[in-house]
């Protein structure tokens, strides 16, 4: 749990020599790119490789010492190879480093923009994430809830061993979670370093990588049919990043002075990019989304470079970029399923652009403008009164809204039909049928090993109508909980689809399909998670709509440099005044997550009883003995399972009858074969035990500190 200096050292070390390894790789591979590209490709490899090496490894050696030391020889002879078969054609002292910093510094601005915000993170990252103070361990807002679950994640994973791994909170139950994205903190901790180090190392590279991965991508695109990118990159970095629609309304309406805004600093989870008493659910993604959602994090960190690899793919017509890009997009499936779908449903949108662009009979047309107001108000109307009809006394079925969902899928395959049709080019479709079926034949395996097991139930994939907008007292029309989460990115990107330029309705295109899908279907028991498909969808939103802002709207007056400033200011403001004031409550925020007498108990458990050891404790959602050592407990918070679509109810149910039936407690805890009871401030609170004296009596008393008792069965 704290570590050790040596153990600190050697983890940092192990997770740093991927970073390395990758680096110099990307290097060699990529030698007719930028420095900077490089870089960034090379950590995105030698992040990927350090969640999948020592993972292969595992199912032969268990996550043991002995699989990441073969993981590291693996990428160590892999780079090797690399350098053995490139050397010829790079030299380091070519590279003009110093000379190629400055460049890339003055070539992009954006730099001044994303350090900042990367300053920020690590700032609430560090105060957020279990520090240590007077005994207790302390966490931000967003992270008070689902960090509990990743904690418990990396620790019972470096500390159990086991492989597969199994929930801690359920044992007996393979996880089947997108675990990679905790296993690459288990393999730092497995050395002996802090919980706390071992949780953040990876994270603040992982920032780093979504960040230059996003910009990355935006001027990629932007260059890829104009020179002009440095404005309009900001203002698309800025639109992304600190998203937020009008929620401040909410919060202003009665000055900043009131007790009423002052609120947003003090309460808990009410702030205008979170408020879901007013039906404001579009959550910031710094606070909401990267910070405490580590699968979401670690997602991103591969899906930009992924994209801006596919880019390149696409343009230079690279079979070896379309081979590397497949690769990795499979082994985001274990990563962050979620962006592995949205990915999924991209790439059928780039085809039919691939085809329509780059075919041998490439289309010049584009949709006339009438068409395109007509499509836009259908769209609306329909979006609109299926929202009315779903506030109803008689909704749709979610067997209709299900089938509404394929219909706009078999109309994204229908497209494909169609351009392979009008502008079939053999070039194009080899190296997209090569793409996909590497992925197939790498991902279907893990899919089926992990996802499918687990996402089988009916709480699934299913028929529901726009995601996180379902509540009976809350429920907006559809136009009007978009005005009140997305706000002016709302009226922009519809202004896109009737007003844009050609260029920007093609980018736009992909991801308008993943949202419409996203709106019909959702893809687990939580239907607020539907939001990390749509965020992919609203990151092109943001690129499309800082072109037309920076670009289209003042092209139409004749000074257009004069409209430019005051515009770009004013989308500015609107966008992201929301945003701004939640980072500043999260800046701000303080709670006690863990309690010291459960702390100095994790102590004592860490240092006196075997990983696979079962404990009998609560279920409340900050257990610090399944966080902290990464001991299974009999049930953890039906918070964390139930959205995992998991079937707690007979082990919450048994759980109870340990602690609160004498005549039951014997059998059951030889059943799920126990090996220590905890009693303390979270038990008594949540269960009525009748036979304390008795229970003290019978079984080995072995701990006893600060209203804490432990015994040994």
């Amino acid at each position: 749990m704290f570590g050790t200096i040596i153990g600190n050292i050697i983890g940092i070390t192990f997770f740093l020599s991927f970073q390395l390894l990758g680096i110099w790789i990307a290097l060699y591979l990529f030698q007719k790119e930028t420095l900077a590209l490089s870089v960034l490709l090379g950590s995105a490899f030698g992040s990927f490789a350090l969640h999948w090496l020592p993972t292969l490894y595992a199912f032969l050696f268990d996550f043991t010492i002995q699989a990441h030391v073969a993981a590291l020889v693996t990428f160590v002879l892999l780079a090797i190879i690399v350098y053995t078969k490139e050397k010829e054609h790079f030299s380091f002292t070519e590279l003009k480093i110093k000379r190629r910093i400055k460049i890339a510094i003055t070539e992009n601005p954006a730099i001044f923009f994303l350090a900042p915000l990367f300053i920020y993170v690590v700032y609430v990252l560090l105060r957020a994430t279990i520090p240590y103070f007077d005994g207790a361990m302390h966490s931000s807002q967003c992270t008070y809830g689902d960090m509990n679950m990743h904690l418990g994640f990396v620790t019972s994973i470096a500390n159990q061993k086991t492989f597969p791994p199994e929930y801690s909170i359920l044992p007996g139950t393979r996880l089947a979670y997108p675990f990679l994205s905790d296993s690459i903190s288990s393999s730092i901790y497995i050395w002996g370093s802090s919980l706390r180090i071992a949780y953040l190392v990876p994270m603040f590279f992982a920032m780093l990588q979504v960040f230059f991965g996003a910009y990355t991508l935006m001027k990629r695109i932007y260059l890829s049919y104009c020179k002009q990118y440095r404005g309009k990159t900001i203002l698309a970095l800025v639109l992304f990043f600190l998203n937020g629609g009008i929620g401040f309304i909410y919060f202003l309406n009665k000055g900043v002075f009131s007790e009423n805004f002052t609120r947003i600093f003090t309460a808990f989870y009410e702030t205008p990019t979170n408020y879901v008493t007013s039906n404001i659910q579009w959550h910031n993604i710094i606070c909401d989304m990267l910070i405490p959602q580590r699968a979401t994090l670690f997602g991103w960190a591969m899906l930009f470079p992924i994209l801006i690899i596919l880019h390149k793919a696409t343009k230079e017509k690279q079979t070896s970029y379309f081979v590397l890009a497949a690769i990795m997009s499979a082994g985001l499936s274990l990563i962050h399923t979620h962006s592995f779908l949205a990915l999924g449903i991209l790439c059928a949108g780039f085809v039919v652009l691939d085809l329509f662009h780059y075919g041998k009979k490439a289309y010049k047309g584009e949709m006339p403008f009438l068409l395109r107001i007509a499509f836009t108000v259908f769209l609306l109307v329909a979006l609109t009164g299926i929202s009315m009809r779903q506030m109803s006394d008689t909704p749709m079925d979610d067997s209709v809204l299900f089938m509404l969902g394929i219909v706009v899928a078999v109309t994204l395959v229908a497209l494909i039909v169609f351009a392979l049709w009008r502008s079939f080019d053999k070039e194009i479709l080899t190296h997209w049928g090569l793409f996909l079926s590497i992925v197939l034949v790498l991902a279907l395996p893990i899919l089926f090993a992990f996802t499918f097991q687990q996402a089988s139930g009916e709480n699934f994939v299913r028929g529901f109508f726009n995601w996180a907008n379902s509540a009976p007292d809350t429920m907006d029309n559809y136009i009007i909980f978009y005005i009140k989460n997305l706000g002016i990115m709302f009226f922009l990107t519809i202004a896109v689809i009737i007003f844009g330029s050609k260029q920007q309705r093609n980018i736009l295109m992909p991801a308008l399909f993943l949202w419409l899908i996203a709106e019909f279907i959702v893809f687990q028991p939580n239907t607020y998670d539907n939001n990390k498909l749509m965020l992919v969808s609203y990151f092109f939103f943001c690129v499309v709509v800082a072109d037309f802002v920076w670009e289209t709207i003042p092209a139409l007056c004749k000074k257009a440099n004069t409209i430019r400033i005051p515009l770009v200011t004013a989308v500015t403001i609107l966008g992201v005044l929301s945003a701004v004031l939640t980072m500043g409550r999260e800046a701000v925020a303080d709670f006690e997550l863990y309690s010291d007498n459960y702390i100095d108990l994790c102590k004592w458990i860490e240092e006196n009883t075997e990983p696979d050891d079962v404990f009998l404790t609560s279920n409340n959602h900050n257990n610090a003995i399944a966080s902290l050592t990464g001991r299974n407990i009999i049930c953890g918070s039906g918070s964390f399972l139930y959205f995992h679509g998991l079937d707690y109810t007979g082990q919450e149910e048994n759980l109870r009858l340990m602690f609160e039936d004498p005549t039951s407690r014997d059998d059951l805890l030889d059943r799920y074969n126990v090996s220590y009871i905890v009693i303390g401030p979270y038990e008594y609170s949540n269960f009525s035990i009748p036979d304390i004296e008795n229970m003290v009596k019978t079984y080995e008393l072995v701990y006893n500190k600060n209203g804490v008792l432990l015994l040994a069965v």
